[in-house]
């Protein structure tokens, strides 16, 4: 196989729906695999990601995913995002931390500005500092508001998820996510349960970013209209510094349930109303066999959108004009292959729960709630 700049070319082939030309590439020393489409558009992309799954619900990989961009070995400053946001010509600036991936993509008209970019992103990934310091600020620490009032936890990812465990629309998602895969990766909370984030190291901190951030765990991606050779030799002076590794990131799938399951869990309700004003939630959740072809994906999305995507779509309105709920509270297929329908403010009054289809492939039903519960 013919090595270019350091990569092979796995394959190559048109995709005339987005004009570009594709080029899957392996990183010959390292592994690190590189999709680069080639095409016309001066709104150039790039992409970094490793599969980071995490051991347990502290939030290691949201943490990592903040303290990296807090200074690298390049680029030692306190804050090199913030700055790149106030000074480059980014059209996208950003990174994400998924179930079981963090993504680092930026995007720029400007070439030069475009490839100091991803410099700076490659060095904040593949070099951050993480100091302890910035594992304090980021993740969690104690802080003293008065002398006599008790220690208490702060943290930026700390903080982000009380604000988030405090909605009960989030906690709907995450406890759907949950339910439906509880014996995988799924079943844990990536961005960090508040409970449980003061429970992480600084030393698994950094043996987290020791073990996933390295360039035979990462997928990088290429668009636009910048020289495609010049991507390669770009990359290659990045990652041939690294040795290969062997990186254990694969996710395991979710057995199915032997029958429907049926959960209660709890929000925040509003103390100010009554038990019988209190409204909760309702979802019902399905597991969908691993989806083999982009053909099926599309028609598994069309029909979604089909049912309830729309006001005026027929599972959508059933529901609303059923008056066990005044709206949709979530829909549609996520990520992992699942699809939920939701419904929001239900009475503690209704107790029923609807009765299923004998056709129906649930892996889990839902009851009713009370008292300001999610089903």
């Amino acid at each position: 196989m013919q090595i270019f700049s350091g990569f092979m070319l796995v394959r190559e082939q048109p995709l005339p729906e987005l004009n570009s030309a594709a080029r899957f590439y392996r990183h010959a020393k390292t592994g690190a695999e590189l999709l680069s489409l080639v095409n016309d558009d001066e709104n150039k992309v790039f992409g970094a990601t490793f599969r980071t799954p995490p051991p347990d619900s502290t939030g290691v990989a949201h943490i990592l995913e903040h303290a990296v961009l807090c200074g690298s070995r390049k680029y030692p400053v306190k804050e090199p995002f913030v700055e790149l946001m106030k000074g480059s010509l980014n059209t996208f600036l950003n990174a994400m931390t998924f179930p079981d991936k963090t993504c680092y993509p930026v995007a720029s008209q400007n070439l030069r500005d475009f490839y100091n970019l991803i410099d700076v992103y490659l060095d904040a990934v593949f070099y951050p500092l993480i100091t302890p310091n910035a594992f304090r600020q980021e993740g969690w620490h104690y802080e003293l508001d008065a002398i006599d009032e008790p220690l208490v936890f702060k943290g930026v990812v700390f903080n982000e998820m009380k604000g988030s465990y405090s909605s009960p629309d989030d906690r709907l998602n995450e406890f759907s996510q949950r339910s439906l895969f509880p014996d995988t990766i799924y079943g844990l909370d990536s961005g960090g349960d508040p409970r449980h984030i003061p429970d992480l190291t600084y030393a698994d901190f950094k043996s987290f970013h020791q073990r996933y951030y390295h360039p035979s765990n990462a997928r990088l991606f290429f668009y636009g209209d910048d020289n495609p050779d010049e991507r390669l030799r770009f990359l290659d002076s990045w990652l041939g510094a690294f040795d290969p590794i062997v990186v254990d990131s694969m996710v395991a799938l979710q057995k199915r349930f032997r029958a429907p399951r049926r959960l209660t869990q709890t929000f925040a309700a509003d103390a100010g109303k009554s038990e019988a004003d209190r409204k909760g939630m309702a979802t019902v959740n399905w597991m969908i066999d691993q989806i083999p072809d982009a053909e099926t994906d599309l028609g598994i999305n069309i029909l979604e959108h089909i049912l309830i995507g729309t006001p005026a779509s027929p599972l959508r309105k059933a529901l609303v004009d059923s008056g066990l709920g005044e709206d949709i509270a979530g829909r549609g297929l996520d990520d992992q292959p699942c699809n939920r329908c939701s419904l929001s403010g239900s009475r503690a009054s209704i107790r029923a729960a609807p009765k299923r289809s004998k056709h129906s492939s649930s892996r889990r039903s839902a009851r009713w709630p009370t008292k300001g519960s999610t089903g």
